[in-house]
């Protein structure tokens, strides 16, 4: 993201080489140290080379879905690849972004001409919506995920899937509120065997401490200066209670 990557001393000026090299070793460090490699977000499709060879999953944000270079590059990776649904709700923005995705393409890259074979692997994330008086519409219910998965059965698509994302607009970022989602989801897919293979997982924001915090203020280690998120024991609860349902 662009913090770090541009400067990974919040105490010095800004930096690029030194931000490459920093977010280079925090991604080796958590694969030495765990064995697991990690999920990111494209923000900037660009920037995605850089660590392209130590992701396992990358995700489309709400308010980039809809753009072009970021259909166009998800259609030339080689791992997952989420679709969100956009911030207005409308599905069938994500399903347009999901079968660009799927589709081989050639395009600039990088000032490159380059050719992709299309992404088997992209699929949906519901992470809920905002109407135009900011009111939040969640989109994670059975009857939500019914509706996806006939508008994938309406479509020829590869691999049909979906995560559902328990905070943003489908909480209306009371982070709390995740495990009560997580566990509705659950029951849905227990409900209905189409949705268990439909709903591969859950998005969940968490982070050391809950809550988050304001730049500026008293600064607490390990609580988000952005949204709020679960803290580390409510989140190893909420882990534990996924595993005993599944």
């Amino acid at each position: 993201y662009k913090g770090m990557l541009h400067q990974p001393d919040p105490n010095s000026s800004p930096d690029m080489l030194r931000g490459l090299i920093a977010i280079r070793k925090m991604h080796m460090k958590v694969l030495s140290e765990t064995g697991f490699s990690c999920a990111d977000e494209m923000l900037y499709p660009e920037n995605h080379h850089y660590l392209s060879d130590m992701l396992s999953y990358v995700a489309v944000g709400a308010r980039s879905v809809e753009n072009q270079l970021h259909r166009l590059t998800a259609s030339g990776l080689d791992l997952p690849v989420g679709m969100k649904n956009p911030t207005s709700g409308d599905l069938s923005v994500m399903m347009n972004s999901i079968t660009a995705a799927q589709h081989p393409h050639t395009f600039v890259y990088s000032n490159w001409e380059v050719q992709s074979k299309g992404n088997p692997l992209a699929h949906a994330i519901l992470r809920g919506s905002s109407n135009k008086h900011g009111r939040t519409i969640p989109n994670y219910h059975y009857e939500d995920l019914v509706r996806l998965l006939a508008m994938y059965g309406k479509m020829d698509l590869k691999n049909p899937a979906a995560i559902i994302d328990c905070n943003h607009s489908n909480s209306d970022k009371q982070y709390k509120e995740q495990a009560r989602i997580a566990s509705e989801v659950l029951h849905s897919r227990s409900y209905n065997p189409e949705l268990k293979t439909l709903v591969k997982g859950l998005m969940i924001e968490s982070y050391l401490v809950g809550g988050n915090q304001r730049i500026g203020c008293d600064h607490v280690y390990g609580k988000s200066i952005t949204d709020p998120c679960l803290g580390w024991e409510d989140t190893e609860r909420l882990i534990l209670s996924i595993a005993e349902k599944c």
